[in-house]
């Protein structure tokens, strides 16, 4: 399978970047955290998918820090907050796919502060045949 990404994968991977893109617009100051977490839950359920874990969370001393960006925080982003935003779609027990950047909120959007390749990415799991 190496290099090769099923179509199945790829609607799948579309759809997930397809947001990641639309949420990265969407990030500012002022932006409601709740408000952008059930835009992505409302698309992936159109499509009959599940945002299982938050949309993202705070970067800061910690990896992980508030604020989460999940549909029960109704905060709202602020100015020079460091955050990521990384919507996912795992099917269970077959393959997950998930695009993250990590980005700084501004009073007129966000800057993405890395930049992942957002082209198919083949990672593949060998399993040890003892096991």
């Amino acid at each position: 399978m190496s290099g090769y990404v099923p179509e199945e994968i790829k609607c799948i991977y579309d759809l997930v970047l397809k947001n990641q893109l639309q949420t990265l617009d969407e990030y500012h100051d002022g932006a409601n955290i709740k408000m952008l977490s059930k835009m992505v839950e409302n698309d992936f359920k159109l499509h009959d998918y599940s945002l299982v874990h938050a949309l993202g969370h705070g970067v800061g001393l910690d990896i992980h820090e508030s604020p989460f960006i999940h549909g029960k925080n109704d905060n709202i982003l602020k100015e020079n907050m460091v955050v990521t935003d990384e919507p996912g779609i795992y099917i269970p027990g077959k393959f997950g796919v998930r695009i993250e950047d990590t980005v700084l909120i501004s009073k007129g959007g966000a800057e993405c502060l890395t930049k992942s390749d957002k082209n198919y990415v083949v990672i593949e799991q060998k399993l040890d045949k003892n096991t």
